[in-house]
């Protein structure tokens, strides 16, 4: 059995619940029926429902099921949801995406950029930045370092695309985790360059640190959007301090 199906079952179950197949606050389907659907282990769906759990889709009810927790009509109206690429977010919310590229360079991380981004001094950097389009107005910046020896390759056709459909697709990379920092700040002069603020004069800001599945840090990205179209939703759960 590939080591990603578990992967696999968890991207099926999720278009489920945000397709509606599996409506707010039902049932999922039994572990023996979900074993028996993908063909797999129990060990594979129980990894997968722990994924979802983890990311604020599901609920473990003991002597029940595993109960839908997730409404789309709550969550899917604006902002991005965990990981997602800007064009995953654009088909989600059924908008015409469009990525400029307004800047790829390498980079020596000295002791400043070392500090900003919490690479190692002396790294050998990918830096890029883009301009983000919903139809046809522009939201948002994305300004990302990339461990060069972790992402090579990078080109202008790349990140006018997807960054990380190419890490995942052509470099086979498994995306882990990624810790964010999320803030309104004033708009600067390159957001009212590259954003659509209108009467706005602050931005949100997400400063996000993406970790490979081996626990290398390979992203460092700050994201300034505009309000109106900036959302983050989180699921919070309450540790049992027994």
């Amino acid at each position: 059995m590939p080591k990603s199906v578990f992967q696999d079952i968890y991207r099926a179950l999720k278009g489920n619940i945000e397709d509606g197949t599996f409506a707010y606050q039902s049932f999922l389907p039994s572990e023996a029926e979900l074993t028996a659907r993908f063909e797999c282990s129990r060990s594979s769906v129980r990894r997968a429902l722990r994924m979802l759990a983890e990311d604020g889709y599901v609920q473990s009810q003991q002597g029940k099921g595993v109960r839908v927790i997730r409404n789309p009509a709550l969550h899917d109206i604006s902002g991005y949801n965990g990981l997602e690429t800007f064009n995953e977010l654009a088909a989600r919310l059924r908008f015409t995406p469009h990525t400029d590229a307004v800047l790829l360079e390498e980079l020596i991380a000295d002791d400043q950029l070392a500090e900003m981004t919490g690479f190692a001094v002396g790294s050998n950097l990918t830096h890029i930045m883009r301009a983000r389009s919903a139809d046809d107005m522009r939201i948002s910046t994305d300004e990302s370092f990339y461990l060069s020896e972790e992402v090579p390759g990078l080109t202008l056709d790349i990140i006018s695309d997807s960054v990380y459909a190419y890490l995942e697709g052509e470099l086979g990379m498994k995306i882990g985790t990624s810790k964010r920092t999320i803030t309104v700040e004033a708009a600067t002069e390159s957001d009212y360059k590259y954003i659509d603020l209108g009467e706005f004069n602050a931005v949100g800001v997400m400063r996000s640190h993406t970790f490979d599945a081996d626990g290398v840090m390979i992203e460092y990205t700050v994201s300034r959007q505009r309000p109106g179209f900036f959302a983050y939703h989180e699921t919070a759960l309450r540790r049992q301090m027994g």
